[in-house]
């Protein structure tokens, strides 16, 4: 149960990356994130275990997770922090 909700938070979480215009224009193939998700599916904060190599863009990125809601709370007993491997974010010509 706990790896779905994880897999569904990273759909979320690249889904806003690729919207959001700070770092919708950035290209990387792969960055760690460790996320703290509350009770009611915020993500409180987000941490970079690694970094895309341009410090204005991890601080972009930490920006546009840190506060995400996500569409579910977390089930039940799950650890509130969740370790993602975002991974293929490609520039958005919009």
């Amino acid at each position: 149960m706990f790896g779905y909700y994880a897999g569904q938070v990273g759909e979320q979480v690249k889904a806003a990356l690729e919207r959001s215009g700070k770092t919708n224009k950035a290209s990387f193939r792969s960055i760690k994130t460790r996320i703290s998700v509350d009770s009611t599916g915020r993500i409180a904060r987000a941490t970079l275990k690694g970094s895309t190599g341009d410090p204005a863009l991890d601080a972009a990125i930490r920006e546009v997770l840190t506060g995400l809601q996500l569409r579910e709370a977390p089930p039940a007993g799950m650890p509130p922090s969740i370790l993602l491997d975002v991974s293929e974010i490609r520039p958005n010509a919009n």
